[in-house]
């Protein structure tokens, strides 16, 4: 089989971000860019390198405490090989890392460290407050494509003071990617993935968050006109897998200057905070 005809086959394939071409991932239409024609997008990427490290080195017992994924380049839509390898393993931390290479050039690469749960201390520690959000089974669903679906909730549920700045102008931005959820006082809603990350292989609680870590970006990094800045990396810390579908998310940050920005969302299931996504990402001036 030729790659033409995997890429072909996967075009019209499951719903899934991708299909096994042998040992290959063969991305399929769920999987496109953004950015650019026939290129793949970063929730693509980063549930890939997800779904190959925790399928290759995951083990029950085990909490994915940080996962960080570097965006080198924008793959073409092209089957992809990918590596993995063991940089330590032991009794309490184990740290695995993963790469997707194109054409000899680094495209994404992945690290993942998982932490054994022990015996927590005798005295309690502070723990940051829960969400109080509405549940996502009594917000309205919004229309959104691709592999999320996502319940906005509406400025007053916020507890955050966001407000947009002044000189917004629509003409001067790439276009919107957040719906109804554009406007900077609204960075807040539940989301839930519905697709496989590799057709045929169950979606588990770390995959859901993975795919649906690439989220923070626009979150953090949208004016009310659009968004004009392309993510660089982000990273996942977890004290605990989710719980349930549904991931609420909540953009508590974003700070740039000369084109170099930095934003937080916390993240959030039904039963509490699960930790927060950290993202960074270069303006991207030029309109599509």
């Amino acid at each position: 089989m030729s790659l033409s005809q995997v890429s072909a086959e996967s075009d019209a394939g499951p719903d899934a971000l991708f299909t096994r071409a042998g040992e290959l991932f063969a991305p399929t239409r769920h999987s496109r860019g953004y950015w650019l024609p026939g290129t793949l997008n970063g929730a693509a990427m980063a549930s890939l390198l997800a779904f190959v490290l925790e399928d290759r080195h995951g083990e029950a017992g085990w909490v994915p405490a940080r996962y960080v994924v570097d965006m080198l380049g924008m793959p073409r839509a092209e089957p992809l090989a990918v590596t993995s390898r063991v940089v330590k393993s032991g009794g309490r931390l184990r740290l695995v890392e993963a790469e997707i290479v194109q054409d000899g050039q680094l495209m994404a690469r992945a690290s993942l460290q998982l932490l054994r749960p022990a015996q927590a201390p005798a005295n309690p520690t502070w723990q940051s407050p829960s969400w109080p959000a509405p549940s996502p089974d009594t917000v309205p669903a919004a229309q959104w494509g691709n592999a999320w679906e996502l319940r906005p909730l509406p400025p007053e549920a916020a507890r955050i003071v966001r407000k947009a700045p002044d000189g917004i102008d629509p003409d001067r931005s790439n276009r919107p990617v957040l719906g109804v959820l554009n406007p900077v006082t609204a960075r807040q809603a539940w989301l839930r993935v519905h697709r496989e990350i590799v057709a045929g292989e169950p979606l588990t609680p770390f995959g859901r968050l993975a795919m649906a870590g690439d989220f923070a970006s626009p979150m953090a990094h949208s004016s009310d006109a659009g968004i004009d800045y392309v993510n660089t990396d982000f990273t996942i810390y977890l004290h605990r897998l989710p719980q349930g579908d549904w991931l609420g998310f909540e953009m508590v940050g974003h700070s740039s200057a000369d084109g170099v920005a930095v934003g937080e969302c916390w993240v959030h299931d039904a039963a509490g905070p699960l930790g927060t996504i950290n993202t960074t990402a270069l303006a991207q001036i030029r309109k599509i």
